[in-house]
């Protein structure tokens, strides 16, 4: 998998309720045992949803059918890039803010957290593309799965921010994490934008 991808797509995944999570990880008891809990459920997660991709596309050879010598599925996926940008557009001035299911995280049993980011992947919009773009993207280029080792490996430190802030400064770290959310909350469309924008033109 090309490394210019790698960063921007694994920021993407993270952006917006995903990071919000850890966040608020960090200011339970047991912040530690909570947030690894929450991070092994995303990266699995994700792992499971980009390799289902991957093999969808590999034994149906879908990202082989052409129209006039012009491969579908890339246009497709160009298609859904567009609309996540729109979409993006659209809601930028929504505030990224944890939904009623997520409520409680901070006294939520570690069951309930690995449900939690499992959900966050598994049907986040935007992470459902980019799991469908990264299994697409190995297939086309007949890169073997572990090629998109480096995607996974990227994810797994951009999730462990907060634990990592937390180590340096405990749980006061929170609080500059919100700042940094509520930054997010303003700018973070832009970051979509752009990422989205860049791999539209990988596509091409």
């Amino acid at each position: 998998m090309a490394d210019i991808t790698i960063l921007p797509l694994a920021l993407t995944v993270m952006l917006g309720p995903q990071i919000l999570v850890g966040m608020l990880l960090i200011t339970r008891k047991d912040p530690i045992k909570s947030s690894l809990t929450y991070i092994v459920s995303l990266i699995s997660t994700l792992i499971l949803t980009t390799y289902i991709f991957y093999w969808l596309t590999s034994v149906t050879d879908f990202h082989k059918i052409t129209i006039s010598n012009r491969p579908v599925i890339k246009y497709l996926l160009i298609a859904l890039l567009i609309f996540l940008i729109v979409r993006s557009i659209v809601n930028r001035n929504q505030i990224t803010e944890p939904p009623k299911w997520m409520q409680g995280i901070t006294t939520a049993s570690l069951g309930k957290i690995f449900l939690i980011g499992l959900g966050l992947i598994a049907f986040m919009p935007t992470d459902i593309a980019i799991a469908f773009t990264v299994g697409n993207f190995l297939n086309d280029n007949s890169n073997h799965f572990l090629e998109a080792l480096p995607f996974f490996v990227a994810v797994v430190f951009i999730s462990f921010i907060p634990l990592l802030i937390y180590f340096l400064i405990g749980k006061k770290g929170h609080k500059y994490l919100e700042n940094v959310n509520d930054w997010l909350n303003t700018h973070g469309y832009i970051i979509n934008i752009i990422v989205l924008s860049f791999f539209i033109f990988l596509l091409l």
